[in-house]
């Protein structure tokens, strides 16, 4: 689940913290959630699965919400912009959001997905169990993985996504892994290719008729 705003890309990483680039704090956890669902509003998927304007943004920002905090409680990596106009959450080599992680978060993910009808529940699952999958037989082996990345609508463009992307990239690097992600746009196919990423499956979402691309980023160096 990537969407990231339009920048600038330079290949010059060379500190573990690229500036304008921090970890995000347990306090902000809500806000940013708010940020993913701002960025996420009108993505295709989304749209699909939650097709009511008047709900949409209040269950995305619960969604994601909660995505940060088992993202945390996972030891996965969460990251922001100085003013928190864009927040990328990565999933190191070998970690998972597995139960423990989802009851130190409060089962916030679980309490959110109750709160949908069966009917909703079960094309969302249906999709994030593809996409899982699939990342599991085109990633056997260790990886970056970049669960979700997005900028406030009113901040894309000025290159807060290509700075978070930067970072997660050094990292990779620095552990000599490629990475992987997913994406439901065209725009950000483009977006990551410029960053180095290959596309290497397109798909259709499980019982919808829109496009899933899966990228890597291979791995740098020896």
């Amino acid at each position: 689940m990537c969407r990231a705003g339009r920048g600038p890309y330079h290949d010059d990483v060379v500190d573990p913290q690229p500036p304008g680039v921090s970890p995000l704090r347990s306090e902000d956890h809500a806000a940013a959630g708010g940020v993913l669902g701002r960025a996420f509003f009108d993505d295709p998927l989304w749209l699909a699965l939650m097709p009511d304007p008047q709900t949409r943004q209040a269950k995305l920002a619960q969604m994601f919400t909660g995505l940060v905090k088992t993202t945390a409680a996972a030891n996965g990596v969460a990251e922001t912009t100085p003013g928190l106009e864009a927040v990328a959450l990565w999933m190191a080599p070998g970690k998972e959001l597995g139960w423990w992680p989802m009851v130190r978060s409060g089962m916030a993910l679980p309490r959110f997905v109750m709160t949908l009808s069966s009917h909703d529940r079960r094309r969302m699952m249906a999709v994030l169990r593809q996409g899982e999958q699939r990342r599991k037989e085109l990633m056997p082996s260790p990886h970056w993985y970049l669960e979700a990345i997005g900028v406030d609508p009113k901040h894309q463009g000025a290159g807060f996504g290509s700075s978070l992307v930067r970072a997660g990239m050094w990292r990779a690097d620095r552990d000599q892994t490629p990475i992987y992600l997913e994406t439901e746009t065209e725009g950000n196919v483009r977006f990551y290719e410029h960053h180095g990423f290959d596309v290497v499956e397109q798909t259709v979402a499980t019982g919808l008729n829109l496009p899933l691309w899966f990228m890597v980023r291979p791995q740098q160096g020896p």
